[in-house]
């Protein structure tokens, strides 16, 4: 391989930059990234006090059939970035179209996320909203740092899909078919 300099990178005009280059850089990374069309989930588990955790997340992605994989992210500023540990269960609930109250309201912090949200009991009590599209019932696999964020790998145990429309997340708004 020989030491030549790196062409810069210009399409269309526009020219490329270094992601970690400065603040600008960075705020212009997160919008890149924003332009990726994903679906909206609410992860939801228990505290070992009973206590019913929520928080909206578009970081999730199948990972493997079989065994049968899910994967996340979780901030590391999150309030609930303690739960989700190795062997507990949680639950992927697959936001439907209509369902951005939901989302906002997951993604808050403070107050009872689960306020005026109808609820079920899924495997081993996790809470399932009602409505959703599909809902995948999983134990942690693994946990991998991951910059400011870890990697959570969840194991299905249980799936439904109810073959609802889903409620799509892009360039920074709700979006739907």
């Amino acid at each position: 391989m020989t030491n030549q300099a790196i062409k810069p990178l210009v399409f269309e005009g526009i020219t490329a930059v270094d992601p970690a280059a400065d603040e600008a850089a960075r705020r212009e990374f997160r919008r890149c990234l924003g332009q990726f069309a994903t679906g909206v989930t609410v992860m939801t588990t228990m505290t070992p006090d009973s206590a019913r955790v929520g928080m909206t997340v578009n970081s999730f992605n199948s990972l493997s059939l079989d065994p049968p994989l899910i994967l996340w992210s979780i901030a590391n500023t999150t309030p609930a970035f303690q739960c989700f540990q190795p062997q507990d269960p949680f639950a992927v609930n697959v936001l439907a179209s209509g369902q951005e109250t939901w989302a906002r309201q997951m993604a808050r912090s403070g107050a009872d996320k689960f306020q005026d949200i109808s609820v079920l009991d899924g495997r081993r009590g996790i809470p399932l909203l009602h409505g959703c599209v599909a809902y995948l019932e999983c134990d942690v696999w693994a946990r991998y740092p991951g910059g400011d964020h870890d990697i959570i790998v969840g194991h299905v145990k249980r799936m439904l899909n109810t073959g609802k429309d889903p409620l799509l997340f892009h360039n920074g708004a709700f979006r739907s078919f």
